[in-house]
């Protein structure tokens, strides 16, 4: 059975391609509850909803580490798998977009210190060219977060009568 738990060691730096990693992060603030949030987060048949990138998104198991679907974008559809999955907190989902590289999307709820939620993003590329493409193409990638982040919590806001 996968773990829960974020990976660590060879098996991630194989993943993310050892020291030729690009990390990009984006985060908004809800006052929708964490419990909200993760509740249509963790829905993926919800995403094209929320989410103006994703047009349609399929698991093929429950949303647990180790479960493969597929995500359809206005970019084409690609073959995702769930890698990491704390349930509540956070999940990574992979995918292959561009040849030697991984592109893994790292998202997270976090209760916030003035009773908001905090809804975080990052895309992380690893591979063989992932310090390259990463640093070509994350800073892009990321900056469309905000509005998919800001959909999220329109709908978690909504779903508590907030919004």
């Amino acid at each position: 059975m996968p773990s829960a738990e974020p990976r660590r060691g060879p098996q991630r730096e194989a993943i993310e391609g050892g020291e030729d990693l690009a990390t990009n992060e984006r985060s908004v603030e809800t006052t929708a509850s964490p419990q909200a949030a993760w509740k249509i987060w963790s829905d993926a048949s919800t995403w094209p909803e929320w989410n103006p990138d994703v047009q349609s998104m399929t698991l093929t198991g429950p949303f647990a580490a180790g479960t493969t679907g597929t995500m359809k974008t206005k970019q084409g559809t690609r073959a995702v798998q769930l890698t990491e999955v704390v349930p509540g907190k956070s999940f990574r989902l992979e995918t292959t977009v561009i040849p030697l590289t991984r592109f893994a999307f790292e998202c997270k709820v976090s209760p916030g210190s003035t009773g908001k939620t905090t809804l975080s993003q990052a895309i992380v590329v690893g591979g063989p060219l992932g310090g390259l493409v990463g640093g070509m193409m994350g800073k892009q990638i990321a900056n469309t977060f905000p509005a998919l982040l800001q959909g999220l919590a329109r709908s978690a806001e909504k779903s508590e009568g907030r919004g």
